[in-house]
């Protein structure tokens, strides 16, 4: 039987990472003892419903810090005790009544009670006790009448383990571990931070040659690692070399920071911004140009992208110029714009996103002060580096700011910006006129192509909904295409009645988007384009990841997606990229009758 004081006293605060493994079978085990039980992790919404109908709590936060996650449950509680466990850690019945027992004695002096764990690692269960050094582990706090916010004190206390264990799952394979060394990194490198604000490189090295071994030493042998075997020898590894990551990303983002240039900021005259992406990434780059005029608004600022997206950035206000490049250029092209970039003599290079390519280029540029945004340690040419974080959902816009806030510049607006000039408005309001488009009835533009077959809803379903919006709703559709795309027109043309087609330039294509009453898009560039220029937006959203490409407010407030919570978005790597695309497309798998509802429903919003 349940009893009813621990339902009255008590907190249970479930820290995930991966959706999906153990959590709800966590989450049912709990609920016989525990009425309130608050998951927090990343929303995976198969589960989270469940949970909800079963009166959990569920708090979407795309952290993979477990402190994180659980200093998020506690702060939106107010309770006496708080249960800290993991979402794929199972708790003995011995613990439970152990836990019962403490919360109904009156040893309230001490603040935290830990919790031993039964490990089961690489699909194998461990003999001896061996977790990760700088995780933080489970256990049972008492937090009294005090509203808690942090709970760095969890490290380093002595206290005697509850009776009982918990059944720990942790991670199954190497990749895992991998892909959960990055936050555990983040995690060494803050701590680090605060003990040695200022540890120079060479205190540093020899600080790394000492607890290398040492860490290995006390794995291996005093934990007995060794006699685990195969499980053993990783566990050992991968915690040691964990630990030199976290002390080199402590260099990285916290002695090698970015505070020569925040202190120079004023001698920052000329900036040039490198953003070499796609249509979609040049919109969501924008962002940075008008939080730089704003807050430095004497400054010049020159942009550097592919040629296929100058036209995001004509007629942008915040620059001073723009020059292109070919997305695969020959030495001569690019040499070219290497010795026009060194003629400007900048101050201040931001690389919105290194790889290859750029590096390329941001190697040869010589300026006082580079800023690359990369993704872990990977990229050596910067002054400052701003790695991808532990947070591998964070959005493209708040990546792209980071390399603001490194220099101390903090942004004050994230909405992208498309900028039309008079002319090209006056263009599209006499191609509507000159079409005969009924300027009496909404007006809706679709773009049924995709450079991205993972993305690509169907050009069979827009047609099937373009027809139902025309004929059976009495709405205007227009399809927008670029010149490329001539021949899928055509096709669209004759295989529907009464839908207009315009086939053009983007800038052309932009100003038609412009006059739209809703956008329907597979999710690719025109969809980004419609939201920047604050047009009501309905995305049909494949294989990307809603949350870096879709998380700003623009995108929440006049804009719905169409986005399953499929299994395979598990993968760090996308299962449905070459070169063994998905056939099937389940994440597509959106229905004609739903997109018209919801596009109805976004129309007379």
């Amino acid at each position: 039987m349940q009893p009813s004081s621990i339902s009255q006293n008590i907190s249970v605060i479930l820290a995930y990472r991966s959706p999906g493994r153990h959590l709800m079978d966590v989450f049912v085990d709990l609920k016989l003892w525990f009425d309130d039980i608050t998951i927090v992790g990343p929303d995976y919404q198969e589960i989270s419903n469940q949970i909800k109908i079963l009166d959990g709590t569920w708090i979407e936060n795309e952290s993979c810090d477990i402190q994180d996650l659980w200093e998020k449950g506690i702060q939106s509680k107010n309770s006496t005790w708080y249960l800290l466990l993991e979402g794929r850690e199972y708790i003995s019945t011995v613990l439970k009544e152990s836990i019962l027992k403490i919360i109904n004695s009156n040893e309230n002096q001490s603040r935290w009670f830990p919790i031993k764990r039964e490990i089961f690692f690489l699909k194998q269960r461990l003999k001896y006790p061996m977790e990760w050094t700088y995780d933080p582990k489970p256990g049972l706090l008492f937090g009294g009448n005090r509203k808690l916010k942090k709970i760095d004190f969890l490290k380093n206390r002595d206290e005697k383990p509850l009776e009982g264990k918990s059944i720990y799952f942790a991670e199954n394979n190497v990749a895992e571990i991998i892909s959960n060394s990055m936050p555990r990194a983040e995690r060494i490198a803050l701590d680090l931070y605060r003990i040695y604000p200022d540890l120079s490189l060479s205190n540093l090295i020899i600080k790394i040659i000492k607890i290398a071994p040492l860490n290995f030493y006390k794995n291996w042998i005093l934990r007995r690692g060794i006699r685990e075997g195969f499980e053993g020898l990783v566990f050992s590894l991968l915690d040691t070399i964990t630990i030199i990551l976290g002390y080199i990303r402590y260099h990285e983002k916290y002695t090698r920071s970015g505070k020569k240039i925040e202190d120079n900021l004023d001698c920052v005259k000329k900036i040039l911004i490198i953003k070499l992406r796609g249509l979609g990434d040049a919109v969501l780059g924008t962002p940075v140009l008008k939080n730089i005029k704003k807050l430095m608004p004497n400054v010049s600022i020159s942009v550097v992208t592919f040629n296929f997206s100058k036209p995001i950035f004509q007629n942008n206000p915040h620059i001073d110029e723009l020059f292109g490049i070919s997305g695969q250029p020959e030495s001569n092209e690019l040499n070219h714009l290497i010795k026009l970039l060194n003629s400007k003599k900048y101050d201040l290079l931001i690389n919105l996103h290194a790889r290859n390519f750029s590096s390329k280029i941001v190697k040869k540029i010589k300026v006082r002060w580079k800023i690359n945004r990369s993704y872990f340690l990977r990229e050596k040419y910067s002054d400052v580096l701003i790695g991808s974080d532990h947070n591998f959902d964070k959005s493209s816009i708040e990546r792209d700011l980071d390399c603001l806030r490194a220099i101390g510049i903090k942004p004050q607006d994230k909405n992208p910006e498309i900028f039309l000039t008079e002319e090209e408005i006056k263009w599209a309001d006499d191609f509507i006129i000159k079409e005969k488009i009924d300027q009496s009835k909404r007006l809706i533009i679709i773009h049924p192509t995709t450079n991205n077959s993972y993305t690509d809803w169907g050009i069979d379903r827009f047609i099937l909904l373009a027809n139902q919006l025309i004929h059976e709703k009495g709405h205007q559709v227009l399809a927008c295409f670029p010149e490329k795309e001539k021949e899928i027109s055509e096709l669209l043309v004759e295989k529907l009645k009464g839908v207009f087609i315009h086939v053009g330039s983007l800038r052309k294509n932009m100003a038609l988007i412009s006059k739209a009453d809703l956008m329907i898009d597979n999710c690719s560039a025109p969809s980004h384009i419609s939201s920047a220029l604050k047009i009501k937006t309905l995305v049909l959203m494949g294989a990307d990841y809603k949350n870096i490409y879709r998380n700003e407010e623009i995108y929440k407030k006049n804009s719905f997606l169409f986005y399953k919570n499929v299994h395979c978005r598990d993968s760090f790597w996308s299962r449905c990229l070459p070169p063994d695309p998905c056939k099937n497309k389940v994440c597509l798998d959106h229905s004609i009758e739903d997109v018209l509802k919801k596009s109805l429903e976004l129309l007379y919003k």
